[in-house]
């Protein structure tokens, strides 16, 4: 039971971008982003974001009407949350990236994600044991390494 409740503990979740801007814009997943993000942290689960979610959240920002204002509000939202840019450093991971993107593109001719959703989900895989988004069925058959979940569900 122990060993159960220290892996449990030590679970790192990677956060798609969606989950953080659901919090920021107060759309209609705010609610529950945020008693998941309450939950996160009661339980000491450990949230990274990938240095692609990093950028989109900056592109947010120097699109904001007041982007000094708006970056506060993001550095703020990850701190308070404890919430860790993790780089790749690593080809694995552009590979690994390619190689989903090349299944998107392959299995069906349309494009429903774009690369940098697959280094995202990529990155999920190298640094977490779940991949934690509000776009659960875009990445279910990806074969993905880790668990996809809603936030609803952790």
């Amino acid at each position: 039971m122990a060993q159960k409740q220290t892996r449990e503990i030590a679970t790192t979740l990677c956060l798609d971008t969606g989950v953080l801007i659901s919090h920021l814009r107060g759309d209609r997943f705010a609610e529950e982003t945020d008693s998941f993000l309450r939950r996160a942290i009661t339980s000491k689960k450990q949230l990274v974001i990938p240095d692609v979610v990093y950028a989109e959240l900056y592109t947010g920002i120097f699109l904001a009407p007041n982007p000094k204002a708006e970056e506060s509000r993001v550095q703020s939202l990850l701190k308070v949350n404890g919430v860790e840019v993790r780089t790749s450093r690593s080809l694995k991971v552009a590979k690994r990236a390619g190689a989903l993107y090349s299944k998107v593109l392959s299995g069906t001719g349309l494009v429903d994600r774009i690369l940098p959703d697959l280094l995202i989900a990529a990155q999920a895989e190298a640094t977490s044991q779940a991949f934690v988004t509000w776009n659960e069925a875009d990445y279910k058959d990806l074969g993905l390494r880790i668990p996809v979940v809603v936030p609803t569900r952790v």
